[in-house]
């Protein structure tokens, strides 16, 4: 398993490569699926999937604009998007 930046963030990586990022939420474990799509000539993230933790109390939902942007960052930083 590929961990994110550090054991401190909201956030992890659990899988990267050149058709998607999955991330997982650090404290109630939903899972993000971030498609990479090619845009104009550049790649990008596009569609997304939320796998929901139904044992959470909280809902997969809650996360899904912090996720995109934790899971972009980590796309850019791996050169997977542009």
């Amino acid at each position: 398993m590929d961990e994110g930046m550090d054991e401190e963030s909201e956030f992890s990586v659990e899988q990267a490569d050149e058709e998607s990022i999955l991330v997982r939420h650090s404290a109630d474990s939903h899972r993000y699926a971030f498609f990479i799509v090619a845009e104009a000539g550049r790649r990008a993230l596009g569609d997304s999937v939320t796998i929901g933790n139904t044992a959470s109390a909280s809902d997969g939902a809650d996360f899904a604009g912090s996720a995109r942007l934790f899971a972009e960052t980590e796309a850019r930083a791996r050169n997977l998007i542009d």
